[in-house]
Order: structure tokens, then C-alpha cells, then sequence
């Protein structure tokens, strides 16, 4: 997956991942996901993220296709603040 942020600042969030048919959630299993935890992007920054998965062969056969995407979601005071030279929040 690609992720950019396309703020003029940086960012922290998290990625919640969502899935079609809902169903096929309990079969979809990741091993690897970037939405396991927070990501901090730079301003204007785009990074690719893995996602390792497999699909449980118990998945009932009527389900021929699954989709998978994230909502990205900013985390509010995940950023450690800036400080300026003389060692005060700049951003107060």
C-alpha cells in the first residue's frame, strides 16, 4: 500500500482496515500490516507499507472476490512537540 500524506505538516495516525463482504473478515488473516501500529509521515512524504496475508481455506465458496482498504486516521498529540531554540513548545 502506498501512504501519503498530503498535509503541509507531519503526521501521525493509524490505519483501520476494512473488508467486503464482511463476512470475510474471520478468514482474512494479516501477518504483517502497517496498521498494526501508528505511522508518522513527513509533510508531503509517501512510503510504501507490505501487507502479508492469507486467506483460510474455510472460507465459504460463495465468496469469490474480497476487498481490503484502510481509512487512515490522524492520531491527535502522537507527534512529540517541536521545541524552539530556547527550549519552549513552539507550537504554544
Amino acid at each position: 500500500y502506498d501512504l501519503v500524506n498530503l498535509e503541509g505538516r507531519p503526521m501521525a495516525g493509524q490505519a483501520i482496515p476494512s473488508y467486503a463482504p464482511m463476512q470475510s473478515a474471520r478468514y482474512f488473516q494479516k501477518l504483517e500490516c502497517f496498521c498494526f501500529k501508528q505511522q508518522v509521515l513527513a509533510a508531503g512524504e509517501t512510503r510504501k507499507f507490505p501487507v502479508v496475508f492469507f486467506i483460510d481455506p474455510d472460507l465459504p465458496k460463495d465468496v469469490t472476490q474480497i476487498t481490503l482498504s484502510y481509512t487512515f486516521f490522524e492520531v491527535a498529540g502522537a507527534l512529540p512537540q517541536q521545541q524552539d531554540r530556547g527550549g519552549k513548545d513552539a507550537r504554544s
